[in-house]
């Protein structure tokens, strides 16, 4: 059940990844995001004590839509390779385009210009998908390859590198999928 905080903090979040986007991460401050999401700096400063504090909310806001992501492409599947596809999938998925990139992407940008520390809690989930990865009932190092091209498409993406058009893009996560073996 949503709260109303839980709807604060995600309007707070939502507003601070809106500002790092169309401005930079230079002028991530409460002020701002408070002025976005139409609210005063008391109201921020209550769900996000610090600029800090307000970017590990966006780097756990970036966890939880990918987890959430691959918790529904792996659902109901047990075969092996099922999380290494949940991860393909959840990385080229359209809900992976262009608005969500540059939101998830600005937490990112964010967290690493400002503290690099900040972006623990996102070492230890990719350090965790990696020991699940491995354990998926494929070949370990297939599963790896796998997850850095994944996340490699995810980065020249974010950062507009050589993207891919939309056509090659779907190809690219086909051949990887058929890498795995007995897509379901």
């Amino acid at each position: 059940m949503t709260t109303k905080a839980d709807e604060t903090r995600a309007r707070i979040l939502a507003a601070a990844e809106n500002v790092v986007v169309r401005d930079g991460v230079a002028r991530l401050t409460l002020e701002a995001t408070a002025a976005e999401a139409g609210l005063s700096k008391g109201g921020v400063l209550y769900h996000y004590p610090s600029r800090d504090a307000l970017i590990v909310g966006m780097v756990d806001r970036l966890i939880e839509d990918f987890s959430a992501d691959m918790s529904r492409s792996v659902a109901g599947d047990d075969s092996p390779g099922a999380l290494s596809r949940a991860y393909v999938r959840a990385t080229f998925s359209p809900g992976g385009e262009a608005e969500r990139e540059q939101r998830l992407g600005a937490a990112l940008v964010a967290a690493v210009a400002a503290e690099p520390a900040l972006l623990a809690p996102l070492r230890d989930d990719v350090a965790g998908w990696q020991e699940r990865l491995v354990d998926d009932g494929i070949d370990p190092v297939t599963a790896t390859v796998l997850r850095l091209a994944a996340d490699g498409l995810w980065f020249t993406e974010m950062f507009g590198l050589g993207t891919l058009e939309p056509e090659l893009r779907d190809e690219v996560a086909r051949r990887l999928e058929s890498l795995i073996g007995g897509t379901p």
